[in-house]
C-alpha cells in the first residue's frame, strides 16, 4: 500500500522555469530539482500521481488507446 501523498506539499508544475538556453541533461537536472517529487505534483489544482509502468509502452501510445 502507498503512503497518504499531502497534495499541499506538492510544487505546482505552473511554478517551474527552466532555463531553456542549458544543455538538455542540465534542464532534466533543473527541473527535477525545481519540481524536487517528479512523481508527485500539482497542475491546476489536480493531483498528479506517475506511475510507470515496466512494459516500455510510450505515454502516446497509451494515450491513443484511449480514444473512443
Amino acid at each position: 500500500m502507498r503512503e497518504a501523498i499531502n497534495a499541499a506539499s506538492l510544487i505546482d508544475i505552473a511554478s517551474v522555469d527552466v532555463d531553456k538556453n542549458l544543455p538538455q541533461c542540465e534542464r532534466e537536472a533543473d527541473f527535477k530539482r525545481q519540481i524536487i517529487d517528479i512523481e508527485n505534483y500539482t497542475c491546476e489544482g489536480f493531483t498528479i500521481h506517475a506511475i510507470y509502468s515496466g512494459n516500455g509502452d510510450k505515454i502516446e501510445d497509451c494515450l491513443m488507446g484511449m480514444k473512443a
